[in-house]
C-alpha cells in the first residue's frame, strides 16, 4: 500500500500510441503532448546559432551527457521511431512543461521537486518509485506505448540551454544537441545555403514551444511558491518485502489554498493556475496506480546513475 494522506479518484488510462518510424513521427504522433498555442511569457528569441566568445560554459540537462551548440553544418543521428534515449532506463522522474500537466496526469503523479531545500521548484513527473527506477520503460526499450510520453524524452537528442559566459548565466537560450548524437553518418538538416530543411524546421517548432512552455512551467512554480502554497511531501509504499520512500518532493497544501484572499484566487483563476493546481492534486492517486503496476512489471534499474530533474 502507498501511504500517503492525499488521494482522490484514479484517472483513466491513456489511448496505445501508434508505433512510430522517425522522430518527426514521434513528435507528431503523440497528439496530447503538442502544445496547443501556448501563452509565451518571454519574447526573446530562441535561436541556433552559438553565442561567441571565450570561456563559456553549457550545462547539459538531465540525461543527457554532455551538449554542443547546434550548427547549421552538424550532421546529427535522429532517434528511430519511439525508442527510448539511453537515460530513460535511469532515471525516476522528469521535468513536465505548463501544458503537459493534463496529459501526464493520466498516468504519473504530477509533483513540485527541489533539489535546494524549497527555494526553487520544478513541475515533475514521478516514473518510479525508487531511485534510477523508470516504471515506463519497457524490456524492448521502447516506453509503455498506453501511457504519455513526456515531450522530455520526444525532445532527444535536442534541447535548449543557457550558456554560462565568464562565470555569469546569459539570458538567453541556445539550440544545442546531444554530442554523442552528432556523427558525419547523420542526417542533414541544413541545405548547402544554410536554410533549414523542412525535417528541421519541423524539429525546431517542436523544440521551441517546448522551451517556451517550460517557462512557462516555472513561472507557474514561483507563482505556487510566492503564495506559500507548496509544502514538502514523503510518500512510503510496502509491498510485500519492498519498501520505498521518495523525499525531495511537493505539493500543493489544500488549507492553504482554501484560506488565499480573494484577488490571489482571482489571479490563479485568470493565470488557469487553479485547474492546474486540482489536476496536479489529482495526480497524487497515481502513486498507488504505481504500485500495483510494479507488482507486475520489474523495470530495469541501474544502481550506479542517479538523476534528478534540473
Amino acid at each position: 500500500m502507498v501511504r500517503f494522506s492525499h488521494c482522490r479518484q484514479q484517472p483513466c488510462p491513456a489511448e496505445p500510441r501508434p508505433r512510430c518510424s522517425s522522430l518527426t513521427e514521434r513528435i507528431a504522433c503523440s497528439g496530447s503532448g503538442q502544445f496547443t498555442e501556448p501563452r509565451i511569457l518571454y519574447s526573446k528569441l530562441l535561436r541556433v546559432n552559438p553565442p561567441k566568445g571565450p570561456n563559456l560554459d553549457i550545462k547539459p540537462p538531465t540525461g543527457y551527457t554532455s551538449v554542443s551548440p547546434l550548427l547549421k553544418n552538424h550532421r546529427v543521428v535522429l532517434p528511430s521511431g519511439d525508442k527510448a534515449p539511453p537515460f530513460a532506463r535511469n532515471i525516476h522522474a522528469l521535468p513536465v512543461s505548463f501544458n503537459e500537466i493534463a496529459p501526464a496526469s493520466r498516468d504519473y503523479p504530477v509533483a513540485f521537486s527541489s533539489g535546494d531545500g524549497g527555494k526553487t521548484f520544478t513541475l515533475t513527473a514521478i516514473l518510479g518509485l525508487q531511485h534510477n527506477q523508470n516504471m515506463f520503460l519497457m524490456e524492448d526499450g521502447y516506453w509503455d506505448r498506453r501511457v504519455y510520453l513526456p515531450a522530455y524524452v520526444r525532445r532527444f537528442p535536442f534541447c535548449m540551454a543557457r550558456v554560462t559566459r565568464d562565470g555569469e548565466l546569459q539570458s538567453e537560450r541556445v539550440v544545442c544537441v546531444e554530442d554523442s548524437a552528432i556523427t558525419n553518418d547523420g542526417d542533414e538538416l541544413f541545405d548547402t545555403q544554410g536554410e533549414p530543411l523542412p525535417v528541421w524546421s519541423q524539429i525546431q517548432d517542436f523544440v521551441t514551444e517546448y522551451e517556451r512552455d517550460l517557462m512557462r512551467a516555472e513561472e507557474f512554480c514561483k507563482l505556487l511558491a510566492g503564495l506559500d502554497l507548496l509544502e514538502p511531501i514523503s510518500v512510503t509504499a510496502e509491498l510485500g518485502e519492498f519498501k520505498m520512500e521518495l523525499a525531495g518532493l511537493y505539493r500543493v497544501n489544500r488549507d492553504a489554498l482554501d484560506e488565499l484572499p480573494e484577488d490571489a484566487l482571482r489571479a490563479l483563476l485568470k493565470d488557469e493556475a487553479m485547474e492546474a493546481i486540482f489536476v496536479h492534486l489529482w495526480s497524487m492517486a497515481n502513486f498507488q496506480r504505481m504500485l500495483n503496476r510494479r507488482s507486475i512489471i520489474t523495470p530495469p534499474v541501474d544502481t550506479d546513475t542517479a538523476a534528478r530533474p534540473n
